[in-house]
């Protein structure tokens, strides 16, 4: 624990290290009791086998990558919305009409900027 001798624990540790390949370190330390995970690319992590035995990652409906939220709970597990997030102001008039505004009251606030309306286009 000697702070004066981690410069060279440093670079023995980083000349040990760097004399094996990622493979290589992975068949040493498979079946041992012993904290070792790789650094992984986000694109190799979802084809971890750890990661994919737990279902750590999951494909939103653009067929996109992402790691699941966590918690993952046993007894109250929840399912992730897999729809895109809504755009700012994709469902004003909506939201503003379940609030019982009218139309022209809703057209008023729209024309003065007092809220913001961005209804998504069909992408065709």
């Amino acid at each position: 624990m000697s702070i004066s001798d981690w410069p060279e624990l440093k670079q023995l540790f980083t000349e040990r290290f760097a004399s094996k390949t990622q493979a290589d370190w992975l068949r040493i330390f498979d079946g041992t009791d012993a904290c070792v995970t790789p650094v992984l690319s986000f694109d190799q992590v979802s084809s971890h086998p750890h990661n994919r035995e737990r279902g750590s990652f999951m494909k939103n409906s653009s067929g996109e990558e992402f790691p699941r939220p966590a918690p993952v709970l046993s007894r109250t597990p929840a399912e992730p919305c897999l729809a895109s997030d809504p755009a700012v102001g994709e469902h004003t008039v909506e939201v503003l009409q379940d609030y019982g505004y009218t139309s022209t009251e809703i057209d008023k606030m729209l024309a003065s900027g007092v809220v913001e309306c961005n209804a998504v286009k069909a992408k065709l």
